[in-house]
């Protein structure tokens, strides 16, 4: 009669190696998720009006998370003590960059999805030169400051002037105004041909 013994070991790791290829697979998703999160706050940032107190809050918030988290470690206790702080500051400067872009984007993600009305009413508006930042890229030629009335702060945009029209000083705007901030929709400037 011929035995069959089972090998315990491939089936085990089998199991460890299919493990790792789902955790492998999970944090890939987590990390690209996170990077498109990003990217889609960047499109309408331009749009976006932050009151400053908001901003800050959200700023201290994460210096506060970062230091709770780094610190929270127990099994640091049992290493050397210039150890543990190299493994503090580590740990702090990692979360640190973690919550800061994720507080740098959620107060405009909070401004966009927040279910409000729209409001549209006439405003004044400056061309600027030059105008906003594009990131690594340098600065826009010409710039477009629209005042937002409710809270006077203004949204500041890149615009290509066309030498065939005069503009004017008011614009026609749709803002979505929410309690941490204002979203500019839409809008329309009140020009005139030369």
């Amino acid at each position: 009669m011929q035995q069959n013994f089972k090998n315990y070991n491939q089936d085990l790791l089998k199991k460890v190696v299919l493990k790792k290829n789902l955790t492998t697979i999970l944090q890939l998703s987590v990390a690209i998720l996170f990077i498109l999160n990003i990217l889609f706050a960047l499109r309408f940032h331009q749009k976006t009006i932050i009151f400053p107190k908001v901003e800050y809050a959200f700023f201290t918030v994460a210096i506060l998370l970062s230091f709770l988290l780094a610190f929270s470690r127990k099994k640091m206790l049992k290493k050397s003590f210039l150890e543990r702080i190299k493994h503090y500051l580590t740990r702090t400067f990692m979360i640190f960059s973690f919550n800061l872009i994720i507080f740098l984007v959620l107060p405009a993600e909070i401004i966009y999805f927040y279910p409000t009305e729209y409001k549209t009413y006439t405003t004044e508006y400056k061309i600027t030169t030059p105008g906003p930042s594009r990131g690594r890229h340098g600065r826009c030629k010409h710039g477009l400051k629209i005042l937002d009335k409710d809270n006077n702060y203004y949204f500041f945009l890149c615009i290509n002037l066309n030498d065939k029209i005069k503009y004017g000083t008011k614009a026609q705007v749709r803002v979505k105004e929410t309690p941490i901030g204002s979203y500019l929709t839409d809008y329309k400037l009140f020009v005139t041909s030369k």
